[in-house]
């Protein structure tokens, strides 16, 4: 394993009136401060400091240095002050620079001299609210009490900088349970995709949420950012942005300075979060190196304490609640990795899991001792077997947990969606299911219902195709075709739905356009007419839903593969770096042509290898370029997340390169494919690798399934 120097704090460095903690110079710390953005680490420090949660500040997205004003947390006077300020940076775009108002000159004055025209028009469009963040800073000094110790031995068993044990303050304010908008869960802030790679996340465990087992996988990241970008910084603005949007942004703006990276790179992701994240973390650093001075004496929350002991069989939380005499309650409070199926009864505490028992409650040290009197028939040498429906039209969540005696909440908790409004036809859901048994189907609440006598029904709130297809017996289709309904399926409470042939058609009134023809007296032709707008309108909102589907998927596959530094993207001159595993057939398939075409466009001749790390020429007359780069990322994302499906990193270890090794036989001992390989030595000559060379292999344990 590399081994790191670790920054030692002592040094004042003195930043526009804020005292910095540093070890060495700061062009020689491991957290260099370049001059551009102390601003903003003022302005960080104003946000933990000066203003709650009940007020923040309103200033320009650009310059930090400019603030605006401070203003209580009321919407109303937050957008009217957002408005004048606006306003007034209009007219100073305008070049007006004589008989200004005083919120005129107020504002000129905050910016620097001979400040140009067209930077006060951007400005217009750039005022920024941002929201005080002293009392959650304050909360997170006092839950950080519980974990500093724990974090800190991590860090340094590593021998990476200690300093990272404060990372924290900025992703979750130390919350072990917080969830962000993007997905991310638990104190360390892990979205699914980077987790997999170092903890186990699936519907019984999601190690995110267990604060102690989590910093083991935030280290394993982080030494794995250094590793494949060469700095603490950008390291650290890889947790935020991902390895691989560091790297582009490296090989776009051509330096690894991240003062420079911040404020010229263009990404298209790169915005307002990813560039102030490491000035966040600096400014965090500064306030915990030196609480007191801003908040006084605080009480720091401390160690709980644990007795940890790995199972040796599945065990139902019930179970094993009423033989340690420990509330149900308090287990889960102590074990937050173990999901909802866990403490609903749908699956067992598994085999191999560290159970945590905080020691006042054991005060003799007894646990393992209590965990061996735990009786024979509630130990199981397997968990409970998974149950799944296939979703049909006209489901949601609610309507199959109505059906089968359940909760959303369960639904979404044991089948980790990412969105609890959205299924689809054909998914496989898996089911709660207690104690092996089966999950009750409810159809229709126990009593068979008969076709009413005029055939028709009408839709109640809840109903979906599927559920008035059950209750009397009929098929969805049938429904569909017998109400000239859409493939989507769609209903609305106080419909009428004719369930049998025989009757006379009923007229739709799905749309509001359909119900003025109903109801109104117009013409055949208009009624064609009215028909031909509403075939518009559905083909005219399916286009768009499908472009916001094609950017949503475009962002998670960027997402799904944001820890791996490889570059997918294809160059300005229709290039691309070959990564490892691909080949000219995988192109070829990409690009919808033939391999020859590739072949003689760069002249290689049958049986000449591609080379990882080489640049390859590729023609677009069939597709562009972003249909050949989401096809690509698509590829290497399932080929990721099958593997770490199976595998979970460790570690890492240095391994010097012998006389007569093989690289491909490395690789194969050790479970790790070639991609994974270059993902940690993204600088290796695949094609002159040396003896005495030093490699960094990761350590991968097989998951226990």
């Amino acid at each position: 394993m590399r081994k790191y120097v670790s920054l030692q704090l002592g040094l004042l460095l003195y930043i526009g009136g804020f005292f910095f903690s540093a070890g060495v110079n700061s062009a020689e710390s491991n957290f260099p401060i370049p001059d551009n953005i102390r601003p903003a680490i003022e302005f960080w420090i104003k946000v933990y400091t000066e203003a709650d949660t009940g007020s923040g500040f309103l200033h320009d997205s650009e310059n930090l240095s400019v603030i605006y004003t401070k203003l209580n947390r009321d919407r109303t006077t937050i957008n009217n002050t957002r408005d004048d300020i606006a306003n007034n940076l209009r007219v100073l775009a305008d070049g007006k620079r004589s008989g200004l108002t005083s919120s005129q000159q107020e504002i000129l004055a905050l910016w620097p001299a001979g400040v140009s025209n067209e930077r006060l028009s951007r400005a217009a469009s750039s005022v920024r609210w941002q929201l005080g963040q002293r009392d959650r800073f304050i909360a997170g000094l006092q839950r950080a009490g519980a974990y500093r110790e724990h974090i800190e031995e991590v860090v340094l068993s590593k021998s990476m900088p200690v300093e990272l044990s404060i990372l924290p303050h900025v992703e979750s304010s130390f919350h072990p349970g917080a969830y962000s908008s993007a997905a991310a869960t638990g104190m360390w802030q892990f979205v699914r995709s980077t987790a997999q790679r170092f903890m186990r996340i699936d519907y019984v465990v999601d190690e995110r949420l267990d604060p102690y087992t989590a910093t083991y996988g935030a280290m394993e990241l982080l030494e794995f950012n250094y590793n494949a970008l060469g700095t603490w910084p950008l390291a650290l603005t890889a947790y935020n942005h991902g390895a691989n949007g560091i790297a582009r942004a490296v090989r776009d703006v051509g330096t690894d300075d991240i003062g420079r990276i911040i404020e010229d790179y263009k990404g298209p992701r790169f915005g307002f979060a990813s560039r102030n994240f490491y000035p966040q973390f600096l400014a965090a650093l500064q306030i915990d190196s030196n609480y007191e001075d801003y908040y006084g004496s605080l009480q720091l929350n401390s160690h709980p304490g644990f007795y940890e002991e790995e199972m040796e069989s599945f065990v139902s939380a019930d179970d094993l609640s009423r033989t340690l005499g420990i509330s149900v309650a308090n287990l889960r409070r102590d074990n937050p990795a173990l999901q909802p199926s866990v403490w609903s009864g749908t699956k067992r505490i598994p085999k191999g899991y560290s159970i945590k028992v905080r020691r006042d409650e054991f005060p003799d040290g007894s646990l393992m001792a209590v965990l061996n009197d735990l009786p024979l028939s509630t130990l199981f040498s397997e968990q409970i077997p998974d149950l799944s429906y296939v979703v049909r039209r006209g489901d949601s969540l609610s309507v199959i947990a109505e059906r089968y005696r359940t909760t959303i909440s369960e639904l979404v908790a044991i089948n980790q969606l990412r969105n609890r409004n959205t299924i689809r036809i054909g998914q496989q859901l898996l089911l709660p299911q207690k104690d092996g048994s089966m999950p009750t189907l409810v159809v229709n609440d126990g009593a068979e219902l008969e076709v009413p006598s005029n055939g028709l029904y009408e839709v109640r709130r809840g109903d979906t195709l599927s559920i008035i297809a059950e209750r009397y017996r009929v098929s969805v289709d049938s429904l569909m075709t017998l109400n000239s309904l859409n493939n989507q399926g769609l209903i609305f409470p106080g419909q009428s739905l004719r369930l049998r042939s025989n009757e006379s058609p009923v007229q739709p009134t799905s749309t509001r356009i359909a119900t003025v023809v109903e109801e109104g007296s117009v013409e055949d032709s208009e009624i064609d007419l009215v028909a031909d707008i509403e075939t518009e309108l559905d083909a005219t909102l399916e286009a768009v839903e499908n472009v916001v589907m094609a950017d949503e998927n475009a962002e998670q596959l960027l997402a799904d593969l944001s820890a791996d530094p490889a570059d997918y993207s294809v160059s300005g001159d229709d290039s691309i770096e070959i990564q490892a595993i691909e080949t000219l057939g995988h192109y070829a398939d990409w690009l919808g042509i033939r391999t020859q075409v590739l072949r003689n466009l760069n002249g290689l001749v049958y049986r000449d290898p591609v080379m990882i790390g080489d640049r390859l020429m590729l023609d677009f007359s069939t597709i562009d370029q972003a249909t050949f780069e989401s096809r690509r990322r698509e590829f290497h994302r399932d080929l990721q997340q099958q593997y770490f499906t199976n595998y979970r990193i460790q570690q890492t270890e240095e391994y010097s390169i012998q006389r007569s090794d093989f690289l491909a036989n490395l690789t194969r001992q050790r479970s790790v494919p070639m991609w994974l390989f270059r993902q940690y030595n993204p600088e290796v000559d695949f094609e002159r690798l040396q003896i005495g060379q030093v490699v960094v292999f990761p350590v991968v344990q097989r998951v226990a399934l």
